[in-house]
C-alpha cells in the first residue's frame, strides 16, 4: 500500500468532472488526499446515490464504509484518480462507480463477528488473544470535514 506522502494532491492544472455513484448497500464516506496527503471528509453516499464534483486529474479520492470504516472500491481501485476528459469536457460527468471489493473469507468473518459482539464484551470471550486484537482492529481514519461538506441520498 502507499504511503501517505505518496497518495496526495499535485496540481490543479486540468479539471475533470466525475459523478460518483454508490452501487454498494453500505453508506459510504468520500475521501479527498489533499496536497499534504492528509484526507478531507467531502461526502456521505448512501447506497444508489450519486455525488457529482468538479475536481483536477491529479488529485486522488478514496472511499470508506462510513459505519466500519472499511475501504471500498472506486472504479475497482482503492484509490481513484480522476482521467483527462479534453477539450469536450463541458458539463458532462464520467460516472465513476464505488463498490464493495470481495473480501477475503476471514477478513469478511471479522466484518460480520464486529457488528454482532458489543466491544465491551470481546475481551471477556473465550477465544484466542489474536482473535480478540483482531476483532478489537477498527480501521484509524483522520480526517478533516470539507467546509461544503454533505450526504447525498439515493435519487
Amino acid at each position: 500500500m502507499a504511503t501517505k506522502s505518496e497518495i496526495k494532491s499535485l496540481n490543479h492544472d486540468e479539471r475533470s468532472h466525475v459523478a460518483f455513484k454508490n452501487r454498494s448497500c453500505r453508506r459510504a464516506t468520500l475521501f479527498w488526499h489533499n496536497y499534504e496527503g492528509n484526507l478531507i471528509r467531502y461526502a456521505i453516499i448512501e447506497p444508489e446515490g450519486v455525488h457529482r464534483m468538479n475536481t483536477y486529474v491529479t488529485h486522488p479520492w478514496s472511499v470508506s464504509d462510513s459505519e466500519s470504516g472499511d475501504r471500498l472500491l472506486v472504479d475497482n481501485n482503492f484509490v481513484f484518480y480522476p482521467r483527462s476528459q479534453g477539450e469536450e469536457q463541458g458539463s458532462n460527468y464520467e460516472r465513476i462507480c464505488i463498490d464493495l471489493p470481495v473480501y477475503p473469507l476471514w477478513i469478511r468473518c471479522l466484518q460480520v463477528l464486529r457488528k454482532t459482539i458489543p466491544k465491551d464484551t470481546i475481551d471477556s470471550l473465550q477465544i484466542p488473544n489474536n482473535l480478540k486484537h483482531a476483532l478489537n482492529y477498527a480501521p484509524d481514519i483522520h480526517f478533516t470535514d470539507y467546509t461544503n461538506f454533505c450526504t447525498v441520498n439515493a435519487q
